[in-house]
């Protein structure tokens, strides 16, 4: 080897060792000016930006290191590991299959290789690799604990079940498999046995927050609102959230307000904060000085909101408070009941100075009424699976006899297709262009008889404005539309429509459209 550039790299190594990652970076980078297909050099600059997170570019070079066909097995692993984190699987199973080809029990390796076939929806070739696992280690109880994860993304609940079971059998202190079986029965809608399961989690682990909050959601879901919120602060303990004001004096419905500021801080998505505002009101009249700080799309509709002293986006400097709450914490701080749930709706309005700009959208000698329908919600969302219904199993809908508007407003590449369709036959108008804010959607719902929507933000707002808001719901829906109910204790003019079976949206459509018929 070149000496100057083993002089290089053994100086990288004592830089990256110190932490100075942007003078390795500066040597490494030195000696690629001279070899650009330097092995070791692409792979150390590899480590270099995975240590700074930035795993695009270390993808890259492991990549590059990783051509070789003497790669090592221990480089090829580590370049697998680094796709993996940047998001590139499909390159991940080719240098994963590049190792197994040699060591094709190799746990590790297998393990891999089923969580990238798994991100890149090859469910079944993942599930063989996670079998191979099973029969080479039959007393993991890990591996039978993510194939239970696997068969119930597979929709094969049974043997989810029994895989879980399988993993518990084996490991009879596994904390996260009894929550996974829990929340598993509860989607089956055996509630009993899966609170039976949360049970067993936290007698192993008291503090366990996964299965805290997931025996609260399951709670709330059956009505069981006093446990179910009080059990439910333990979001902020499960890993998955912060609010951001460490230090800060959280109010838990015990301190006196009057005379004091109190923020109410957003959390989570636009619909909870739609839904849960209603409840600031009651702040105001306990003596409170209300800064209410929201997201801020939806700071053009909220700006003025009624009881507030002041309202002020997330991004926006804090000014100074007394005490602090997230919003859903307030159900649990003011004791909520199913019965304090309805407010007196509209308790959000829309801008009226927004309402002209929509006038175009329907014929104003078209006397049929104007319905707001909402297919699919964030693709982003962790739950989109059942919160969206691809656009073709809701054209029934789009025979009734009514005006149609598209309140979606990110379509989908697959229904695209059939909103040009629709917009070309004149039953559907599609403004989604115009819906820049949620104060743009507000004007337009204000306007509208019906809203149609699936389970999204959409839908609180519309029953926010005091709008007939009609939700499809997925058969174990989230908890705040309860269980069985055609109606919301939330908003009085809303309606539920429910699958009657699991994953099969064709019932809840059928019936959206008897109803349309029944009242339009």
């Amino acid at each position: 080897m070149n000496h100057d550039i083993a002089q290089k790299l053994a100086d990288a190594q004592q830089k990256f060792t110190a932490g100075q990652y942007d003078e390795a970076a500066a040597l490494l980078n030195g000696i690629l000016s001279i070899d650009p297909n330097h092995n070791e050099a692409l792979e150390a600059l590899g480590y270099v930006a995975a240590k700074q997170g930035d795993h695009a570019r270390a993808a890259d070079y492991a990549l590059r290191a990783a051509r070789p066909a003497s790669t090592t097995p221990q480089q090829l692993h580590f370049a697998a590991h680094i796709c993996q984190l940047a998001g590139r699987h499909a390159d991940a199973l080719v240098l994963f299959e590049r190792v197994l080809a040699a060591f094709p029990d190799h746990a590790e390796l297998l393990h891999g290789a089923a969580m990238s076939l798994v991100a890149t929806g090859e469910h079944e070739r993942a599930l063989q690799r996670l079998a191979r696992l099973a029969q080479r280690y039959p007393q993991s109880a890990e591996v039978h604990y993510n194939r239970g994860t696997l068969l119930g993304q597979m929709e094969r609940y049974d043997e989810e079940l029994a895989a879980y079971r399988q993993a518990i059998a084996l490991k009879p202190n596994f904390v996260r498999a009894y929550v996974n079986l829990g929340v598993a029965l509860r989607d089956l809608h055996r509630f009993d046995e899966a609170l039976q399961q949360f049970k067993k989690a936290i007698s192993i682990d008291t503090n366990d927050a996964g299965a805290r909050t997931n025996r609260a959601q399951t709670n709330l879901l059956l009505g069981e609102f006093e446990h179910g919120w009080r059990e439910y602060e333990w979001r902020w303990l499960d890993g998955t959230m912060s609010h951001g004001l460490p230090g800060a004096t959280l109010w838990t419905g015990k301190q006196p307000l009057t005379g004091r500021t109190l923020l109410v801080h957003a959390e989570q998505g636009f619909g909870d904060t739609l839904q849960f505002i209603r409840f600031v009101g009651r702040l105001n009249a306990m003596g409170a000085r209300v800064i209410l700080r929201v997201q801020d799309a939806l700071l053009p509709l909220l700006h003025d909101y009624s009881g507030t002293a002041d309202v002020i986006g997330e991004t926006a400097p804090l000014p100074a408070f007394d005490y602090h709450i997230p919003m859903l914490s307030l159900a649990f701080a003011l004791k909520v009941r199913e019965t304090d749930l309805r407010i007196e709706s509209p308790y959000v309005h829309a801008d009226p100075h927004l309402l002209d700009r929509f006038a175009d959208v329907f014929a104003q000698d078209d006397a049929r009424p104007r319905v707001g329908i909402v297919w699919s919600g964030s693709r982003t969302h962790l739950n989109d699976h059942n919160r969206s219904i691809p656009l073709a199993q809701c054209m029934p809908l789009f025979n009734a006899r009514v005006q149609f508007v598209s309140l979606v407003k990110d379509v989908r590449e697959d229904d695209r297709a059939g909103v040009d369709e629709l917009v070309a036959r004149g039953v559907l108008r599609d403004v989604s262009d115009r819906l820049t804010t949620f104060a743009q959607t507000a004007a337009l719902v204000a306007q509208l008889d019906l809203v149609i929507t699936v389970d999204t933000a959409v839908a609180h707002l519309a029953g926010a404005l005091g709008k007939r808001v009609w939700i499809a719901l997925p058969f174990t829906p989230d908890w705040r539309w309860q269980l069985k109910r055609e109606d919301s204790p939330w908003y009085p003019h809303m309606r539920l429509f429910r699958q009657t079976k699991r994953n099969d949206w064709s019932d809840a459509i059928g019936h959206l459209r008897s109803a349309l018929d029944a009242a339009m």
